[in-house]
């Protein structure tokens, strides 16, 4: 299946307190990797993958439209957040792993990391247990996710995870990476703020 992101990421900007000179490209491995991990586990992969596929042929239903930029879309940036802040203090270079930093800014602590994925990590596990809690209010609403097909991936995990608007825009295509336009605006394929 192509890659489809089922939030963007100008609506991630948008949505937290990342600057808006992030690029691109930093942000949209956390997302995949977010999605795939976190709300896939949630979902379950048959409803997990009916959304994706909705993205790309643009023919999601009202119901699901709504569920994925009300409820989908906050938890995931939450979680995407948790996954990126690792990779905005360190990078992957050929010479190694080297701790991002300019003149004009002073490094944050390892332990002021931690804190901030912690944060992240909480909020995002308040809107999962938001998005199960409409999900279990709703039964009939989505059927995948009420009746998951069997042997078809991972069957959604119902259980909490704490530990202690209408869309109907055609989906942005850049190159082989679909993305939900949930940004807000009236987006085309070659949207500026959103490409």
């Amino acid at each position: 299946m192509e890659n489809v992101l089922l939030v963007s990421e100008q609506r991630m900007k948008q949505w937290t307190s990342l600057d808006n000179n992030i690029r691109i490209d930093v942000l949209t491995p956390s997302i995949i990797s977010a999605q795939d991990i976190y709300i896939q586990d949630t979902l379950g992969t048959p409803f997990y993958k009916r959304l994706k596929e909705g993205v790309i042929a643009n023919d999601l239903t009202t119901n699901e439209s709504t569920f994925l930029k009300d409820y989908i879309g906050p938890c995931l940036i939450q979680y995407s957040l948790y996954l990126l802040l690792p990779s905005l203090k360190y990078k992957m270079v050929e010479a190694g792993i080297v701790n991002g930093t300019s003149e004009e800014t002073q490094s944050t602590t390892l332990d002021e990391l931690q804190y901030l994925r912690e944060s992240a990590m909480d909020t995002a596990m308040f809107y999962n247990q938001r998005m199960l809690d409409f999900l279990k209010d709703n039964p009939n609403m989505f059927t995948l996710y009420a009746n998951p097909t069997a042997n078809d991936g991972m069957s959604p995990n119902k259980d909490t995870p704490y530990f202690s608007g209408l869309q109907t825009q055609i989906p942005i295509q850049r190159n082989d990476l679909y993305i939900y336009a949930d940004c807000g605006l009236d987006c085309s394929p070659d949207c500026s703020s959103c490409n």
